[in-house]
């Protein structure tokens, strides 16, 4: 790693702010704001989210700064919660959505109108295992990128694809099945 002087303050900052001062602390947060904010906004999509996990970020960054043993690894620590405070924002966004859908769902014994597939499609999605019924309901109930389900998920950004695929392919059947039924 280059040593700047961007990078020598930082570690006198980090070093002074661990042993207490608050004047380090707050010139810490006036230094990396401005990259952490970028990196969360780059994370989560969105201007207030991004806000909402940088303030999540720097209260985690200020508790866990003296457990920090080498401060030339600040900037990698700090985008590390920022990551993490992200995906738990995105996940807390998903739940909130999804959670949001199931109350405006018709509920179960509620006829569905004519020409209506709804209920043969929520069945079908039902009978598929749950880490698959998962992305299902991400990616076309919350409206989710793949990049957002690998966040909320924890999961590679190709596994989440993987298993919307799967989804897919064996959701066709059932549904080609259910609605050739339905048309008869």
């Amino acid at each position: 790693m280059t040593r700047t002087q961007s990078t020598i303050l930082s570690e006198y900052l980090v070093l002074d702010a661990q042993s207490g001062s608050k004047e380090a602390l707050s010139q810490l947060v006036e230094m990396w704001t401005p990259r952490l904010t970028h990196r969360a906004y780059r994370l989560t999509g969105d201007h207030d989210g991004a806000r909402e996990v940088l303030q999540e970020s720097w209260i985690g960054i200020a508790k866990g700064l003296r457990s920090l043993r080498d401060p030339s690894h600040f900037g990698g620590w700090s985008h590390r919660i920022v990551q993490h405070k992200a995906a738990d924002w995105i996940q807390q966004q998903a739940k909130d959505r999804s959670l949001n859908a199931r109350l405006h769902e018709t509920p179960r014994g509620t006829p569905e109108p004519a020409g209506d597939h709804a209920q043969a499609i929520r069945e079908a999605i039902g009978h598929l295992d749950p880490k698959l019924r998962e992305v299902v309901y991400l990616f076309y109930m919350d409206n989710c990128t793949l990049k957002h389900i690998a966040a909320v998920l924890r999961i590679p950004v190709g596994t989440a694809k993987t298993r919307l695929l799967m989804a897919r392919s064996q959701l066709k059947p059932i549904l080609e099945h259910t609605l050739e039924r339905s048309t008869l």
